[in-house]
């Protein structure tokens, strides 16, 4: 009761996040190529932009001055197959709820927006990959190359560009991986039962350990006062 009374109870909101791939575009993967898509959605969903921005929220929407250290010594990223769960930590269930459900807002417009980039990428390679055949087909004076009337200078500078734009786009993506669907399925709410410092069962436990502590001690005095043979 005593230690009830003087640890603030701590409340847990969380938020879900389903990922699926396209099969029907990658076909089969690996195990490792699976995770490896799976980590790089948890990578943004824990990454440096995201909890920037969530901080900055939460101190002008919630009004709470929380500092980096303090949001992540009580957020937690928990995987589970194709599911990522973020969880929040705060004696105040609505911060709890507030505070997920901003860094989950925050994590899934940074994923959406880096798939988008992920997307193009996957378009560009397949034009460079193109006019790669071009540069080759005209480079061997191939009267029949289906390029068109493209000057070999003017198609390798198109080129250049090409590996430029792609660059940026794969740096864009935050290293997501394309034919990914990544959805917020579930947002955070406000809990009704504390996660750490329940009273209820601090006084439980107490009582327990009083009780075994009690048989224990009756135990070693029986003992004592019993005669030795």
């Amino acid at each position: 009761m005593l230690i009830s009374q003087t640890t603030p109870s701590v409340y847990e909101s969380s938020a879900v996040f389903s990922v699926t791939i396209d099969y029907t575009q990658t076909g089969a993967l690996t195990d490792i190529q699976e995770d490896q898509a799976m980590r790089g959605v948890g990578s943004v969903i824990f990454s440096d932009q995201v909890i920037t921005k969530t901080l900055a929220q939460i101190n002008d929407e919630i009004g709470i001055d929380l500092n980096q250290s303090d949001f992540l010594g009580n957020s937690f990223l928990d995987r589970e197959e194709f599911r990522w769960t973020l969880r929040y930590r705060d004696p105040d269930p609505q911060n709890a709820k507030a505070v997920v459900n901003l860094w989950a807002n925050n994590a899934n417009s940074a994923i959406q927006e880096g798939l988008k980039h992920s997307l193009a990428s996957s378009v560009l390679l397949d034009t460079l990959s193109k006019m790669k055949t071009c540069l080759q087909e005209l480079s061997n004076g191939n009267e029949q190359s289906n390029c068109g009337n493209i000057e070999l200078e003017t198609l390798i500078n198109s080129i250049s560009d090409l590996i430029n734009r792609i660059q940026l786009q794969k740096a864009a993506s935050l290293g997501l991986f394309n034919f990914l669907s990544v959805s917020l399925v579930n947002k955070g709410v406000v809990s009704q039962a504390a996660v750490l410092g329940q009273r209820n069962l601090l006084v439980i436990s107490g009582a327990l350990i009083g009780y075994f502590l009690s048989i224990i001690a009756v135990t070693i005095e029986v003992m004592k006062r019993s005669p030795s043979i």
